[in-house]
């Protein structure tokens, strides 16, 4: 028997040799054909590991033994020389590929000449793209290149989602670029100036500053320029007009010279956008009343004395108003079965002017010694004008009761915060880390209310006629000491002390306009006082492929709370924790994964625990309890991300469970005559919890032209709330009501960009939404959503264009709606270029063009289910003309 599984194990050692082949071939100069002497030869296997590795000799000759069959990727590189790659596809037999012959630098001038790029690669808990991988049309801006990346999608009005998570930070060259709307960054600049996207969670800025882990993780986008991109001018303007008097009028422009980037930015029109989007084709693009809105936003950055100082300063300017009119229809399930219908009818009014300026000064003092301030300074005011009526029946029709009211308001408000921290480099490893920091604001209102309820069932009227005078004010610092110590190589400890004081004031006075009475059911005297203690501690271990971070954060609170209008006077003491845990490992150069989990506390706020609050209107009171205790967050959240090289194919898993011990849970009792009164309760025994997993795969087709994406994706939602009907057969009880959502969807794209024939970006999607209540099971409902959406680009001959977007989503009805919704437009756009580089693009749109759009909304939750009806505008027609320009003035050394 031993004879015979050394025989077995020699058989297959003797089978392994035999299977094995090698690679050899010669490396020249493709000027001279002289020998590349020393030239490295490397041969990566598909999760581009090196598993092989050579150097020619003196002729340039290589050969590379005992290669194991399988698919790899051939490299030939040397000094000042192009990059020669190649795939390779080993079977059972050797392989000569002859001469190769590359490039000396000097002799390729704007363009590296690669024979295969890796379009995505992984660099710890970072993916990369590489931008010249995914083709764009001539003058595409960042936004279109990003909707070519896979595990991206743009939304037709410039909000990012990134493996399936929304992007809160967009940056260029590692840094802000109008970073009080990231928005601007995407849509104007251009994708043929970027080398690289990279997409990775970032800390929290107080993370990064403190050193001390809060386990919150920001999807961020930061874009690589082109070394000849960080120095020129561009930018576009944009001028459109059209039917019903609508026009719109935009300006981008920007300078880049290393290290110091210009930019501003204008727009005026009266379409309801303030983000330079108006006419964009991949919007339904739907007017809501009749909007105005004027934007202006300033932007500059640079380094000074020899790059130790750094400045990122920007003004933002918005004047926006509207006139809308919009209809509601509410549906309330009562703990008897019975239903309430709510019918009301709104016009309002409204303007708002508002300034921004935002700072950042980086000072690096010397090797161990940085500075950093932040300062941002913001102000504002507003007008409001409403005019509603909502009308109360029960499931037969019989009234209960009628609600009029007109408000008209002004306010203004002004705020201005810093932040200043200094870091200090110790020896052997160490870092002390000081922050402080003091937010101060302020807002002054007047608001003149006038409503009247009628109740049919005891024929009684309520009026209300009042000036209510607001005046907030509340001051909050805060500061902070760490220290950090490298332990060794893989282990760093980190300690902190935070400490935390808020002020603030709440005054509302309202006053009777007939009686000149004051009114304190409607008034408030509120001062709010918040001293908070903490010690921290962060624990990270790094080492080749694992990392892992534990921190904890422990708090001693003290809160005090004073209503002298309805002697209210509330303190509390008592602890607070909170604990991080997060570990990633990277599988290999194509695979990685990250799990982390985290626990908070949910401190019941003071408007939870006070007894009573002033009142808006007499159909809704708020109570608050007391008693209300701690409630406690568990998450725990996993992601999984590989890609091939060879295949281009991504693939990104990523899942989240979030479940609530404790929870403070809604009370709602509603009375015979409509009104509803609010409060809150723990639940003892129940948990309130959600959880989703997104999976979404890439793969190219049509030998990469084509990306075909797919995706799947569940959410869970389980929720608990307490319900009560003072005229129903329950009357005097609460029922507790578990109400579960589940909603799962498929979905897939194909886009293709080659400015040849035409582009194209597909989309469909479908799924289920399951809702389910556990005191009203006859209106449990699973209904059917989908949707689908073609944008289709034709190139035509004398450098004409047609668009066209399609778009059509489909909900289906429940048991309280019966009829579906159906939401259908169509859209189209004829461009024609003009100028010799084609950048200028006059256009004429047509938007609704079949006025189909179905402007029905629909939301539910727990017992409350809605459908509104907004004032919209859909079809309309547009001519424009816009102009993109750019001057690259930097070296095409890429």
């Amino acid at each position: 028997m031993k004879r015979l599984v050394h025989l077995i194990l020699l058989f297959f050692a003797i089978s392994n040799v035999y299977s094995q082949t090698s690679i050899k071939g010669k490396v020249l100069d493709k000027a001279d054909n002289k020998p590349l002497t020393n030239a490295s030869i490397i041969l990566l296997n598909r999760d581009s590991v090196l598993r092989y590795f050579n150097r020619a000799n003196e002729e340039g000759k290589f050969l590379l033994k005992n290669i194991t069959p399988g698919s790899y990727i051939l490299l030939a590189t040397y000094p000042k020389f192009e990059l020669y790659t190649d795939t390779i596809e080993i079977v059972d037999k050797d392989i000569d590929l002859h001469d190769i012959k590359i490039n000396s630098q000097k002799n390729v001038l704007e363009e590296v000449i690669v024979t295969r790029r890796l379009p995505i690669t992984l660099k710890g808990d970072t993916i990369e793209y590489d931008a010249g991988s995914f083709e764009t049309e001539k003058n595409a801006k960042l936004e279109d290149l990003l909707r070519r990346l896979p595990g991206f999608t743009v939304s037709g009005d410039g909000n990012i989602t990134a493996q399936g998570k929304t992007v809160q930070k967009v940056f260029i060259d590692g840094e802000e670029f109008f970073g009080y709307d990231p928005k601007i960054a995407i849509r104007n600049v251009r994708a043929d100036a970027v080398d690289k996207v990279q997409l990775y969670e970032k800390k929290s800025e107080e993370a990064e500053l403190s050193g001390i882990d809060d386990g919150v993780r920001i999807q961020t986008v930061n874009v690589v320029l082109k070394e000849k991109a960080r120095k020129g001018i561009f930018g576009n303007m944009e001028a459109l007009g059209g039917t019903k008097e609508l026009y719109a009028g935009n300006l981008f422009a920007a300078k880049f010279n290393r290290t110091e980037r210009v930019g501003i930015t204008a727009s005026r029109n009266n379409m309801g956008s303030s983000n330079g989007r108006e006419g964009s084709l991949r919007m339904n693009n739907q007017i809501t009343g009749e909007p105005l809105n004027t934007a202006f936003g300033a932007n500059y950055e640079n380094q000074f004395f020899k790059k130790t100082l750094k400045v990122n300063a920007n003004y933002s300017y918005n004047d926006n108003s509207n006139k809308n009119r919009s209809e509601n229809y509410n549906k309330n399930i009562l703990p008897d079965n019975s239903i309430l219908e709510k019918t009301s009818k709104s016009n309002n009014e409204r303007s708002t002017r508002s300034n921004g300026v935002r700072s950042h000064f980086s000072l690096r003092l010397d090797s161990t010694q940085h500075i950093d301030l932040q300062s941002n300074g913001n102000w504002s005011d507003n007008y409001g004008l409403n005019l509603s009526e909502s009308f109360t029946a029960d499931g037969s029709g019989i009234a209960i009761s009628n609600f009029k009211e007109n408000t008209e308001s002004t306010s203004s408000s002004r705020s201005n915060n810093f932040r200043l921290n200094y870091r200090k480099r110790l020896k052997a490893g160490r870092s002390f880390n000081l922050m402080v920091g003091n937010n101060a604001k302020e807002s002054d209102s007047e608001s003149k209310v006038n409503s009247t309820t009628y109740f049919y069932k005891n024929d009684s009227t309520a009026r209300i006629n009042q000036t209510r005078f607001g005046k907030n004010k509340g001051n909050d610092f805060s500061s902070s000491i760490n220290f950090s110590n490298r332990i060794n190589d893989f282990i760093n400890l980190a300690l902190g002390y935070s400490f935390h004081h808020a002020r603030s004031t709440n005054t509302q006075n309202a006053i009777d306009n007939v009686t000149q009475q004051f009114d304190s059911l409607y008034s408030q005297n509120q001062i709010d006082n918040n001293t908070n203690q903490g010690v921290n501690i962060h624990f990270s271990f790094r080492k080749e492929k694992f990392e892992v971070n534990f921190s904890n954060r422990t708090f001693y609170k003290n809160q005090q709370l004073n209503d002298s209008y309805r002697a209210v006077d509330l303190s509390r003491n008592f602890w607070d924790n909170n604990l991080n845990v997060d570990a990633n490992y990277r599988i290999s150069n194509s695979r990685n994964v990250r799990l982390s989990y985290q626990s908070t506390n949910i401190i019941p706020s003071f408007e939870q625990l006070q007894p009573l609050q002033p009142q808006t209107n007499p159909l809704f009171q708020q109570i608050g309890n007391p008693d209300l205790k701690r409630a406690v967050n568990h998450n725990i959240a996993a992601n999984y991300n590989a890609f091939s090289l060879l295949k281009g194919t991504n693939i990104n898993i990523n899942g989240n469970l979030s479940f609530v011990n404790n929870p403070i849970v809604n009370k709602t009792t509603v009375l015979e005559n409509s009104a509803q009164i609010s409060s809150y309760e723990n639940l003892s025994g129940k948990s309130n919890w959600n959880s989703s997993l997104n999976i979404n795969h890439m793969q190219p087709l049509a030998n990469r032209r084509i990306n075909f994406n797919k995706s799947a994706n569940i959410r869970y939602n389980n929720s608990y709330s307490y319900t009560k009907f003072e005229g129903g057969q329950s009357k005097g009880e609460f029922l507790l009501n578990n109400a579960k959502n589940m909603v799962f969807t498929l979905g897939s794209s194909l886009n293709e960009q080659n400015s040849e024939g035409f582009d194209f970006d597909l989309s469909w999607n479908t799924g289920i939404n399951v809702q389910h209540n556990s005191i009203n099971t006859q209106y449990n409902a699973t209904s059917f959503e989908g949707g689908a959406s073609g944008y289709i680009k034709y190139f035509l001959p004398k450098k004409f264009n047609m668009l066209t977007n399609i778009f059509y989503s489909y909900t289906g009805p429940t048991k309280l709606y019966k009829k579906p919704i159906n939401q259908f437009y169509t859209n189209i756009e004829l461009q024609k270029k003009v100028l010799k580089d084609e950048s200028m693009t006059l256009s004429l749109k047509a938007f609704d063009i079949f006025n189909t759009f179905n402007n029905t909304r629909r939301n539910g939750n727990d017992t409350n289910y809605a459908e509104s009806v907004l004032q919209v505008l859909t079809q309309y027609f547009l001519v424009g003309i816009k102009w993109d320009f750019n001057k690259y003035l930097g070296k095409g050394n890429d």
